[in-house]
């Protein structure tokens, strides 16, 4: 199984639970927000490492992003009130980041990821963008975000095109094609 396989599935993984276990309670919701958000982190320094050998430049955004993230998520999961006014500056963060990267891999020749892939996290930004407000009224919101987008990273991943397949070569080289001689011409005479 491929590297970005199994990363795709740990996201998938990774963003049910962070869907699924925040309906338990507010206190949980504030826990696992916090802690989906550390996962996130996690996960960000993870994808970056496995682009260390194609893009330098996407390793350390996505390692500097994953240590934002866990140490506001690490905060995040002691204070309710601080969790709903970081989370929502978190969120807008969090965004514009998103946009940014999927700015930048729509305009790179050869980035890491596919186009469809940088198109998503534009979209993607935009509404955390446009949610962040809403996390002042609940903060359900999060974690149901983060699953979502770990969740569509995940299918990205998994349905993204091999970049490592081998062309096929042909077996024997056609070469050129010699002129055949018409019927009738004879060799040229010497003089």
């Amino acid at each position: 199984m491929e590297n970005k396989t199994i990363l795709g599935i740990l996201a998938i993984v990774l963003g049910v639970i962070a869907i699924i276990f925040p309906l338990i309670s507010l206190e949980f919701i504030q826990i696992v927000a916090g802690l989906a958000v550390v996962i996130l982190g996690i996960y960000w320094i993870i994808r970056g490492i496995h682009l260390w050998n194609s893009s330098k430049a996407h390793c350390v955004l996505y390692v500097l992003v994953g240590i934002f993230a866990i140490l506001f998520g690490s905060v995040l999961t002691g204070n309710l009130p601080f969790f709903i006014v970081t989370s929502s500056f978190i969120l807008y963060v969090v965004g514009f980041l998103m946009i940014m990267f999927g700015i930048a891999d729509l305009f790179i020749k050869n980035a890491p990821i596919s186009k469809t892939s940088a198109v998503l996290f534009v979209l993607f930004g935009i509404v955390l963008l446009m949610f962040a407000n809403l996390l002042f009224e609940n903060p359900l919101y999060l974690a149901i975000l983060i699953g979502i987008a770990l969740i569509a990273e995940g299918i990205t991943l998994i349905f993204e095109p091999i970049e490592s397949i081998e062309k096929i070569e042909p077996k024997e080289e056609i070469g050129e094609l010699e002129p055949k001689e018409e019927i009738g011409e004879s060799e040229p005479k010497e003089e």
